[in-house]
C-alpha cells in the first residue's frame, strides 16, 4: 500500500478568510478589527485559533470543532482539490494551521503466487 500526505498551510490572513463564516454564524459583522490570528494547540491537543482585536476586547477562540469545517471548506471553495476518500486532520506547522490529508492507494502485491510455492 502507497500513502500519500500532502500539508495545506494557511497564512494568517488566508485562516482568517476561512474562519469568517464561523465568526458571521456567531454574529460578528464584517468590520472586525482584527489585530492577530494565531493557532496552536489548546489544553486537549487539538488545533485551535485565536483572534485578538486592535480594541482590547476579548479575544475570539475557534476550536478544532468549528475550525476543520472552515479550512475545509475554504479549500473546497478555492478549488483545491481534496479526494473525498481521504484522512483529513488539522496540525500546526510552524505557527500556522495546516490541513493535513492523507490518501492510501494501490495494494500490497506478494512477490510469489501462491501456486508457485
Amino acid at each position: 500500500m502507497i500513502l500519500e500526505s500532502r500539508s495545506i498551510i494557511f497564512s494568517d490572513e488566508e485562516l482568517f478568510v476561512a474562519l469568517r463564516p464561523v465568526l458571521d454564524n456567531r454574529g460578528m459583522g464584517p468590520d472586525i478589527p482584527v489585530k492577530t490570528v494565531t493557532a496552536a494547540l489548546n489544553d486537549e491537543g487539538e488545533v485551535a485559533a485565536t483572534i485578538e482585536m486592535t480594541d482590547g476586547s476579548d479575544p475570539v477562540v475557534v476550536e478544532s470543532a468549528d475550525l476543520g469545517p472552515a479550512v475545509l471548506n475554504h479549500c473546497i471553495d478555492q478549488g483545491i482539490p481534496l479526494p473525498r476518500g481521504s484522512y483529513k486532520e488539522l496540525a500546526i506547522r510552524g505557527d500556522h494551521v495546516a490541513l493535513i490529508v492523507r490518501l492510501e492507494t494501490g495494494s500490497i502485491q506478494p512477490d510469489i503466487d501462491e501456486d508457485e510455492e
